[in-house]
């Protein structure tokens, strides 16, 4: 093989890692796996152990201080100026030892893959794709409106995808909120609130929905197609790469459609026969 020819090869996608949640049960992140495959035949895909899981020693202790430290606990500011709690820190010693449940709290997405990188070891080399899936709800800050939003899919080097971001993160019809709201002020229980989310039924995912394992394949490509190209995202809402922000959105692109725009499907095609970076 001549220098740039070798050149060349060394620029093209070759693994593809796909890390299990903290709490793997219920998520089929081997159907991702199989279909990430179909797409990238000569790409090697692999299904490997949680990233933020089984530390030990001095390790456990480190990452328990970062976790506590990436908590965003006021949505408007870029930098969170308050220090983290012993109980913080120790509640985030006990879910990495799978002794706490995660939820309820929520990380600054960059700094999750900062810390994911670390742990990964790998230098994060151009040939090799990881994409970590985790049980903990991701935001980015910004600029738009200075805030930081939760997200989905946090795309770098490795990407981040967040399980209950699928839940949390597009917001759910305008009118949902409108209702819960007057329920709650009118003293509703549990029973009137599952009836109200039962009347929406279709037009968002919650918790225990086989949809969710959908959503995570369109997640898994858009990190992917970041890791080749570094434009992860597409402006067409019936395609799986676009980026939802509304429930509706999410379930059109990924579910309902789950296929490609005319342009993305030419990409996909010709990158499953050669995934070489654009970058």
């Amino acid at each position: 093989m001549t220098t740039s020819r070798r050149r060349a090869a060394d620029r093209e996608l070759r693994e593809i890692d796909f890390y299990l949640p903290e709490d793997p049960s219920g998520i089929a992140i081997q159907s991702v796996q199989k279909y990430v495959g179909s797409l990238f035949p000569t790409v090697k895909t692999r299904v490997r152990s949680p990233v933020l899981r089984g530390l030990k020693g001095p390790k456990l202790e480190e990452c328990a201080d970062r976790l506590a430290n990436s908590r965003v606990k006021d949505p408007s500011a870029v930098i969170q100026s308050s220090e983290p709690l012993y109980g913080e820190i120790d509640y985030e010693r006990r879910a990495l030892m799978g002794r706490a449940k995660l939820g309820g709290v929520v990380y600054d997405g960059r700094k999750i893959e900062a810390i994911c990188l670390d742990l990964l070891k790998t230098g994060s080399p151009i040939d090799r794709c990881s994409v970590v899936f985790t049980g903990r709800l991701l935001s980015t800050y910004s600029r738009d409106d200075m805030r930081h939003h939760l997200r989905t899919v946090v795309c770098g080097f490795p990407s981040v995808i967040s399980v209950p971001g699928v839940i949390e993160a597009p917001a759910k019809p305008k009118e949902y909120y409108l209702l819960r709201q007057q329920l709650e002020a009118a003293g509703a229980g549990e029973v009137e609130l599952m009836k109200l989310k039962s009347s929406f039924k279709g037009r968002f995912i919650d918790y225990d929905d086989p949809s969710v394992n959908e959503a995570l394949k369109g997640l898994a490509l858009q990190a992917i197609i970041f890791h080749i190209t570094l434009n992860p995202f597409c402006a067409d809402r019936t395609c799986r790469l676009f980026n939802a922000h509304w429930q509706e959105e999410l379930i059109e692109s990924q579910i309902t459609s789950a296929r490609f725009c005319v342009h993305h499907a030419k990409l996909i095609k010709r990158l499953g026969k050669r995934p070489a970076l654009a970058w």
